[in-house]
């Protein structure tokens, strides 16, 4: 594909989850001169304003080249799909949207419940792909969430950001944590950490679900509170006083965008 038609084909990706479109701006700009990767890395954030992964790689290109941020990448979305699947195994597990780490965190479930994610319905994507893998999935209604919750030993989502009092995903996503949290189900956001930021543009098809609903945080490194996601890997958070003061902040980014945008 012509690197012309590939970055068109990102800017109008409203299916895929994060990670693949991170890794498709990452192909793209392997195929561009360096001097118009900066240029394409800003349009890819223009039409993916919550997904913060990509406003990383344009913090690393003066520091690194293509091939060793494609790596890095790489080795975090492995490892946190290797927590995962640790996680995940002989378990029945409840899922939305589509995140291409938690598709690969399921491959030893039992059962993998999956709700449609209107609007959207990218849900059926990822059932379509764990079907193709063999895995026991079954596709429901949005509105039988909490059945399948009822019903399963835990629940997994993935993450477009992940803010130091939360995390940001599909819309469902905040719903579904209640819901969980209803009947007593680990919830469970699967996330490298590539995907941390100080602050997120939000606006539908996306919502913010606060850090409380969360019972951990799947990373490369393991399962952690959001606070200790912060302390490994942001040393500056380090004290609670610097998390509530970006709390402040993203609350103030959080509602002047949701009042332009909704």
């Amino acid at each position: 594909m012509k690197a012309e038609d590939l970055l068109q084909d990102i800017l109008n990706d409203g299916r895929s989850g994060s990670s693949r479109i991170i890794k498709r701006t990452l192909d793209l700009l392997g195929l561009i001169k360096e001097g118009e990767r900066k240029e394409a890395v800003k349009k890819i954030m223009n039409a993916h304003p919550s997904m913060a992964g990509i406003s990383r790689i344009l913090e690393m290109l003066d520091k690194k080249d293509i091939g060793e941020i494609k790596r890095e990448f790489e080795n975090m979305d492995d490892t946190t799909v290797e927590n995962l699947l640790n996680l995940t195994e002989n378990k029945s597990v409840v899922v939305i949207s589509r995140s291409h780490t938690v598709e690969r965190g399921l491959d030893v479930a039992n059962k993998v419940y999956v709700l449609y994610s209107e609007p959207g319905g990218e849900g059926r994507d990822t059932e379509k792909y764990l079907h193709a893998r063999g895995i026991n999935s079954i596709l429901i209604p949005d509105s039988c969430m909490g059945y399948a919750v009822r019903e399963c030993d835990l629940v997994v989502v993935g993450a477009d950001t992940i803010l130091c009092d939360g995390f940001v995903n599909k819309v469902g996503t905040l719903p579904l944590a209640l819901t969980a949290k209803h009947f007593g189900k680990g919830f469970y956001v699967a996330s490298p950490s590539y995907k941390l930021a100080e602050d997120c543009l939000l606006k539908i098809p996306f919502e913010f679900v606060p850090a409380e609903l969360v019972d951990s945080f799947v990373c490369e490194r393991g399962l952690y509170s959001i606070e200790e996601v912060w302390n490994i890997f942001i040393g500056s958070l380090s004290s609670e006083s610097s998390i509530k003061l970006k709390k402040q902040q993203y609350h103030s980014v959080f509602l002047s965008s949701n009042s332009n945008k909704v």
